[in-house]
């Protein structure tokens, strides 16, 4: 959005992201599919005009899908942050994006996790690459990258390639330092992210 280009921002996940954003917001897309309101009344422009974000309410993902494809239309960048599971209409959302991030827990056995879902998308869609991340906050920094060569060998072993580490949340400000160069690896059209700059953004 600072460079102009125009974001929309949909909020799936409780309004975690709204509240991140620090946008106070009443009406969400549940109240316009419930005839409450209207969709400009659940449309919230920021201080910047190009940045607008979206509160989906208590709607399920499966209800929503089609509302979602109307609302990116608009835009140059649509991000939308759902909430966690592995339901169908995470599989179709996930197979219709242009690029996806997958966050997992990297304590214990909690990788698997990212296997089954990566395993139920890419049964309806082969080339399903998404970028990882590991949330390893408050944990031993050898957690996280030893979970992603588990996930990645175990991924390699029975689903084909494995998706590149996109970065470690190992505190609640590594978000912000790793979102530019995540960024820049959405913005390229093809797989072939630059794991180095990556890791290092993670670091």
């Amino acid at each position: 959005a600072a460079r102009g280009e125009t974001v929309l921002m949909l909020d799936q996940m409780g309004g975690h992201l709204m509240d991140k954003a620090g946008i106070i917001y009443n009406a969400t897309l549940a109240d316009v599919l419930a005839g409450t309101a209207k969709i400009h009344d659940a449309k919230y422009v920021d201080c910047n005009e190009h940045f607008t974000a979206v509160s989906t309410g208590g709607a399920d993902l499966d209800v929503l899908l089609g509302s979602l494809a109307a609302l990116s239309l608009n835009y140059d960048w649509v991000f939308i942050g759902t909430s966690a599971g592995c339901t169908p209409a995470h599989t179709r959302l996930a197979s219709a994006a242009d690029a996806s991030l997958l966050m997992y827990h990297g304590v214990g056995d909690k990788f698997m996790r990212a296997y089954w879902m990566l395993d139920a998308i890419r049964a309806r869609h082969a080339k399903f690459d998404p970028l990882l991340i590991v949330q390893n906050i408050d944990a031993a920094e050898d957690n996280a990258l030893e979970s992603y060569e588990l996930l990645a060998h175990t991924v390699g072993q029975f689903l084909g390639a494995a998706p590149a580490l996109g970065g470690v949340i190992e505190t609640p400000q590594c978000p912000k330092d790793i979102a530019p160069v995540l960024l820049e690896a959405l913005r390229q059209e093809s797989t072939a992210y630059n794991h180095g700059a990556l890791k290092r953004a993670a670091g």
